[in-house]
């Protein structure tokens, strides 16, 4: 083989690695409520500006060492972004998973607390398993598809405000979560020049793409089934939806603890860290056991089921806080954690209004105090940055 296939072979192995790395319970399930409230368009809208944002870190990050200064400087932001998205994965699996294979479902987020303790794999052989989940991911398609599962989703009429509210929220949150991303930074880091961006260009555009077009298909069986025992008429469905979202899950926990896990060691951290891994684990156990009891004991909030407004609560990291901490402080090459919190209070509740009360418009205004922020991060950053000229 020579150099040049070498490195694309390599490339398109980070692809894979990407990809599937970035299929977490947001691009299994967060379609699936989105497609449920606001129709096909609204895949769309999340579809697009995640592959392309995504995609887009491969051209951005110029080159591994800017990656590397950018997990030094923001070091504390990046290791709670893995964090945060392997107590999200846990959460999932506790109120996901037993609805929809039963008690046997419990093995699963005892596995990813186990794989987030105990990442043991190797990297160049995460390279090999990203192939084999994406494998699996396919079969349980095909096998889905076979069954009548697969349906593409009708497009329903809703207010255009909520279509700009929403398309606010994504974009905002697709552009700016990936250089948080301790995985990407690792792949960038393997990566140069024209492999990076075949690497985050296949990657998320096809390995990713897939992906979420399989969520696009099963959206429509899987909401139905909600209220309820899902597919009920047909396990064998459930069985398979389960596996597809287990094997993701465990990749995606498996690939994030081992990035912390090294960021730990690098810094001489590792008893701190696991003392916080241990407490970011613990809260996650809550909040799905909380998930649990309301759809047990059918206690919604405010007419939502308890479960799906911890999940809403959950993605408020990845479409506020994440997004305020890049466009304040990483954007701008130094931590700003005061400007960072005031930008999250000030749109918190208009969030809360789009994303609990149901009323997306106001996400406009959420997002564009965020974006505003920004501004005032950049303003105030060459004010300080200055020449300071003598008068005469």
């Amino acid at each position: 083989m020579t150099i040049e296939n070498r490195k694309s072979s390599s490339a398109l192995s980070w692809a894979a690695y990407l990809g599937i790395s970035w299929t977490w319970v947001i691009g299994m399930f967060l379609p699936v409520l989105l497609i449920r409230d606001y129709g096909f368009w609204a895949w769309v809208i999340f579809a697009v500006p995640n592959c392309l944002g995504a995609a887009a870190m491969g051209w951005v990050m110029r080159s591994p060492e800017q990656s590397a200064r950018v997990t030094t400087v923001h070091a504390a932001a990046c290791r709670l972004f893995s964090l945060v998205t392997i107590a999200f994965h846990v959460f999932f699996a506790i109120w996901i998973i037993p609805r929809l294979v039963g008690p046997i479902g419990w093995v699963v987020p005892a596995v990813l607390v186990q794989l987030a303790f105990t990442p043991a794999i190797r990297n160049g052989a995460m390279l090999r398993i990203a192939f084999v989940v994406i494998g699996i991911s396919v079969g349980v398609a095909v096998a889905m598809g076979n069954m009548g599962q697969l349906t593409v989703p009708a497009a329903v009429a809703v207010p255009a405000s909520d279509l700009l509210g929403l398309a606010a929220v994504c974009t905002l949150g697709f552009l700016t979560c990936p250089y948080l991303d301790l995985t990407f930074h690792r792949a960038r880091r393997h990566t140069t020049g024209a492999g990076a961006k075949l690497a985050f260009g296949v990657g998320f555009c096809v390995f990713f793409a897939s992906m979420i077009v399989f969520t696009l298909l099963y959206a429509t069986s899987l909401a139905a089934g909600m209220s309820t025992t899902m597919f009920r008429s047909t396990p064998s469905a459930a069985w398979l939806l389960a596996g597809h979202f287990s094997v993701q899950m465990a990749f995606t926990v498996i690939v994030h603890a081992r990035v912390l896990y090294e960021q730990a060691e690098a810094r001489d951290e590792d008893g701190n860290f696991r003392a916080l891994l241990s407490a970011t684990l613990a809260a996650a156990l809550a909040a799905g056991l909380l998930a649990h009891f309301g759809f047990v004991n059918e206690l919604p909030f405010r007419g939502v089921e308890l479960g799906e407004v911890v999940y809403r609560c959950f993605m408020s990291f990845y479409g506020l806080v994440f997004p305020a901490y890049v466009v304040t402080s990483l954007l701008t090459g130094r931590p700003r954690w005061l400007l960072t919190a005031a930008a999250i209070l000030l749109a918190l509740p208009f969030y809360w209004i789009a994303f609990i009360d149901r009323q997306m418009s106001y996400a406009i205004a959420g997002a564009g105090i965020v974006v505003l922020a920004g501004v005032v991060a950049q303003l105030t950053r060459r004010r300080a940055t200055a020449p300071v000229t003598s008068g005469a």
